[in-house]
């Protein structure tokens, strides 16, 4: 039987469980709860009904009635859940038994949804669709892992700088340059036992400390490593205390002779250790000069060979080339000289006895006027990529790969920068990638761009020779008639010594 509420006299949904006498139990069950449908809507208005039965009707799918006691248990049981349980929801789960078919038949393969899901710290990317299967995605993938490369390239770039508390741009291009040369660097860190037991070489200690940082983002590190540096070249140049600009030809002149001056007692204690030590300067840079002295009258002369690490060439007018820079340092130039003969004048003459694996370069762009002024030359030369060198044991060809670069107007102002290829790619790389280190910021760039923009600022330049029979993939850029005069003043050389 249904029973009226006493508030509102509507039909209770919640159907009275008869209890019966012990005649009647064979007949019904006790308590017992039974299902029933709801009763069509009635064509009279009832203003107690909700508006949405009144607008669209009471729905036709089947309900089950539930107690208070039912309710009671479901929001227990909903408040035992634990406060992980919020996890579910990222979880991909198929679509719900009361889906219509209308909207399983909208859901086209090509507008399938992509959800993400974390597990265990790997992205999974799973594709829900009508068959449940996986399909290749539309978008392009790829190019979130292209973009994500490259911000991790541009933070790793931004890291390489050096920073400058104190006007130490000298200090910083010098050593950015030494860096780029892969095979000079690694020569050291192969003799790290030997070095690093002796505590005289500190130099050389914070040389490779401050090549192991340039990855690192800490400018307080860096400083001190920087810092610590300079104190060390300052012990055996007190030139370079101060915090004063210096200049950084004369600074590089200075460690790379201190590290060659090291070489004797690291050689001692690797032959206690049963080791052989190489010194990375000598064995890159270092090269031999030949100077002979002819006399003009008698024709009787003497020959003298010096070591060198660099060559320090005079500027050519209206665009010279390091070429032309070269052949007029190799050309034979008068002295006087009081010879046996009684002659005052002789002629002396230069030639390459070894050649260097890096050939350094320095410009001469200061110089002392009459009144011993130092003023600075802003003459611009021809930066060519390639550049040929004849010797008495043959002829080598040398790529560019460092320059330092003095920007300014005088000589008692200006800022040191240095640019460099990178050390990683090789000079076969086809992408021709060179750095720019301007302190803490560095900026990508091409070797082309590079020898157009630094005519005018060019100060020292690194040549690195090509192994035999192994070109650069740049093309060389000399002229013929170039090469052919420093060929053939390299024959007229050898012709001499011969004689």
């Amino acid at each position: 039987m249904f029973l009226l509420c006493s508030c509102c006299g509507k039909k209770s949904n919640t159907v009275v469980n008869v209890v019966a006498d012990e005649r009647h139990a064979q007949t019904r069950s006790s308590q017992k709860s039974v299902h029933i449908l709801d009763t069509p809507a009635t064509n009279k208005k009832d203003e107690r009904t909700p508006w949405r039965y009144r607008l669209f009707g009471r729905p036709l799918k089947r309900q089950s009635v539930t107690t208070s006691a039912d309710k009671t248990t479901r929001s227990k049981q909903k408040a035992k859940k634990p406060w992980w349980w919020c996890k579910k929801s990222c979880r991909v789960s198929p679509a719900p038994e009361g889906q219509s078919l209308k909207e399983q038949c909208h859901s086209s393969p090509q507008r399938d949804m992509v959800v993400v899901v974390f597990k265990g710290g790997k992205e999974e990317e799973t594709l829900l669709n009508a068959d449940k299967k996986f399909q290749v995605l539309p978008k392009n993938v790829g190019e979130d892992a292209v973009s994500s490369t490259n911000t991790l390239r541009h933070q790793q770039i931004k890291c390489l700088g050096f920073p400058n508390p104190a006007q130490i741009c000298y200090l910083n291009s010098c050593l950015q340059s030494l860096l780029t040369l892969e095979n000079f660097v690694k020569a050291f860190s192969c003799q790290e036992q030997v070095w690093s037991l002796i505590p005289e070489a500190s130099l050389l200690r914070l040389f490779m400390d401050i090549r192991g940082s340039q990855l690192s983002n800490d400018t307080l590190y860096k400083i001190r490593l920087l810092i610590a540096f300079k104190e060390a070249v300052s012990l055996w140049a007190p030139e370079f205390q101060d915090l004063h600009q210096k200049d950084a030809h004369e600074f590089l002149t200075s460690v790379l002779d201190q590290m060659r001056c090291l070489s004797p007692q690291l050689q001692m204690r690797a032959a206690s250790m049963g080791r052989v030590y190489s010194c990375p300067v000598e064995d890159n840079m270092v090269f031999k000069i030949q100077k002979t002295r002819t006399c003009k009258s008698c024709g009787v002369g003497s020959t003298k060979e010096e070591e060198f690490t660099n060559l320090s060439l005079d500027l050519v007018a209206e665009h010279g080339t390091v070429e032309q820079m070269l052949q007029d340092y190799l050309m034979e130039t008068e002295l006087e000289y009081n010879c046996e003969c009684g002659a005052t004048k002789s002629g002396l003459c230069l030639s390459f006895v070894t050649l260097p694996r890096v050939l350094v370069l320095h410009l001469k762009r200061f110089r002392f006027t009459q009144s011993f002024q130092l003023i600075k030359v802003h003459d611009p030369i021809v930066l060519f990529r390639e550049l040929v060198v004849s010797s008495n044991q043959g002829g080598s060809c040398y790529s560019l790969v460092s320059t330092i670069s003095h920007i300014g107007l005088t000589a008692r102002s200006g800022h040191y920068i240095c640019d460099g290829v990178d050390p990683h790619v090789g000079q076969d790389d086809p992408t021709d990638r060179w750095f720019t280190y301007n302190d803490a910021q560095v900026t990508e760039r091409s070797g082309e761009s590079v020898c157009d923009q630094r005519q005018k600022n060019a100060y020292i330049l690194f040549y690195k020779r090509h192994v035999r029979g192994k070109l650069s993939s740049v093309h060389c850029h000399m002229d013929t008639e170039v090469k052919h005069i420093v060929e053939t003043c390299g024959r007229e050389r050898d012709t001499q010594h011969k004689q």
